[in-house]
């Protein structure tokens, strides 16, 4: 994708096309609904055949096994031979898996594009969720509702139980007959026993073809490491949103809207790392400083600490539901950090943070928060209003954390990241905020923060 297919990126999410020409669209949908019905043909028909010739192979061979391996014994040894067959059957069996989940991904991509075109065409089912269920191809009216492995619990993975079973069916007998021969068991007598042996092979077999079967159907932004943080939130009891490419999917929107609404984004990007996470750039996604400093918090051994990066932020705002189990949900959230570090870039991540993050409650996001604070969505910002809004982030009582704010302001100040001026310029616009009712002042320290920055009391807001 050159420079300008990544500016105009945006315009490339299915919501914003339109289609003057229906005609056209309409023969495309036609054609996409025959390919679909014709790959959905196919995937059963293939899953029907393969069962019934794996069935037949593997009472063939473990019929036959002591007849050929006898007609071969003058030439072959015969553990040598039952292990080339063990190997046909093991390397038929994950072929015709890695076959299946190629089918299943046409099948889905196919019905993905019949969702999108229906849109397109202005065709939706909105809520009609118990006359046509949104996570079928029917009811559905986003293309990301179709998954390319729904569960072990449907269709789509009978055909790797069945293949699965038979080529394990096959190395079992397979390996207990190598393990029977009196070279073998001897040497094995003491330790374990052929049938046992024999059983956990089989088994290990038949889990390692369900695994491959799995991680051939993962979509393009899952990982091994996505389904280990699923699994961990459903062990602690935290609620996650499992639909990782729907999610992903919303966010870029987010973000691409910020680029299309025209807003500046450098100096929010800026103080958002110099605020909120300085080794942004140079961590996978979690900070062991910050870790340190939660643990310290917690030990109260220091000042109060989240410790969570920008990434975790993200991932807290988008993929966990239930927020409220805060140790059980640090853990869900260190995990899906690392491994949304691995597939989204440090930028779209910036992009997708501003775009989605918390700045009070109800209000998310850049322009909602522009809108809030300032009541318009500004293209632009002054260095002290992006400092205000990235000091905002997740502040969902309304408050003026005095405290916080005086902390934050003299790091910048001694860092470089701001001026004197800016720092006034900032307590200023506090003022405003409060005199305005967008922020509470309960404590009184605002009093405090203007006596540390004096300039900021003959500083007027519409100055500002």
């Amino acid at each position: 994708m050159n420079h300008e297919d990544q500016d105009y990126a945006w315009k490339q999410h299915f919501p914003t096309y339109h289609f003057k020409n229906r005609d056209i669209a309409l023969e495309e949908y036609r054609l996409t609904s025959k390919a679909l019905e014709a790959e959905e043909r196919v995937f059963l028909n293939a899953a029907n055949i393969a069962i019934v010739i794996g069935a037949a192979f593997g009472s063939l061979a473990l019929g036959k096994l002591k007849d050929l391996t006898a007609t071969l014994a003058p030439q072959v040894p015969e553990s040598v031979t039952l292990i080339a067959v063990l190997g046909i059957a093991m390397a038929a069996g994950a072929i015709l898996l890695l076959h299946f989940a190629d089918r299943q991904k046409a099948v889905v991509f196919a019905g993905r594009k019949v969702i999108v075109l229906r849109r397109m065409l202005g065709m939706s089912y909105g809520h009609l969720q118990l006359v046509l269920p949104n996570w079928r191809i029917e009811g559905a009216d986003e293309p990301f509702a179709l998954r390319l492995f729904p569960g072990w619990n449907t269709y789509v993975a009978f055909p790797c139980f069945a293949i699965a079973g038979i080529s394990s069916v096959v190395a079992f007998f397979v390996v207990a007959t190598v393990l029977s021969e009196p070279p073998i068991s001897a040497a094995i007598a003491e330790a374990l026993q052929p049938l046992p042996l024999a059983v956990a092979f089989a088994a290990a077999w038949f889990a390692y073809l369900c695994w491959i079967y799995r991680k051939a159907l993962l979509d393009t932004h899952e990982r091994r490491s996505f389904l280990f943080a699923r699994e961990i939130a459903r062990m602690l009891g935290v609620s996650v949103d499992e639909r990782a490419e729907y999610v992903i999917y919303r966010a870029n929107l987010a973000a691409h809207e910020l680029h299309r609404l025209g807003i500046e984004l450098d100096e929010l990007k800026r103080l958002a790392i110099h605020i909120e996470d300085k080794q942004f750039n140079s961590h996978r996604g979690i900070s062991w400083r910050g870790m340190a400093r939660m643990i310290m918090s917690i030990l109260h051994l220091g000042p109060r600490s989240g410790g969570s990066t920008i990434t975790q932020q993200l991932v807290r705002t988008l993929f966990i539901i239930d927020q409220s189990k805060l140790m059980r949900r640090k853990v869900v959230e260190i995990l899906l950090a690392l491994w949304f570090s691995a597939v989204v870039g440090k930028d779209r991540q910036l992009e997708m943070y501003l775009a989605s993050v918390r700045f009070e409650r109800g209000v998310l996001g850049i322009p909602a928060a522009s809108k809030h604070f300032f009541g318009e969505v500004r293209k632009r910002f002054t260095v002290s209003e992006a400092f205000f809004l990235i000091e905002r982030l997740s502040n969902v009582r309304s408050m003026l954390l005095g405290q916080k704010v005086g902390e934050t302001l003299r790091r910048a100040v001694e860092t470089g990241a701001l001026s004197q001026k800016v720092a006034a310029e900032v307590i200023a616009l506090y003022r405003s905020m409060i005199e305005r009712g967008l922020i509470k002042d309960q404590r009184q320290m605002l009093n405090r923060l203007e006596r540390e920055w004096p300039a900021a009391q003959r500083i007027v807001a519409a100055d500002i």
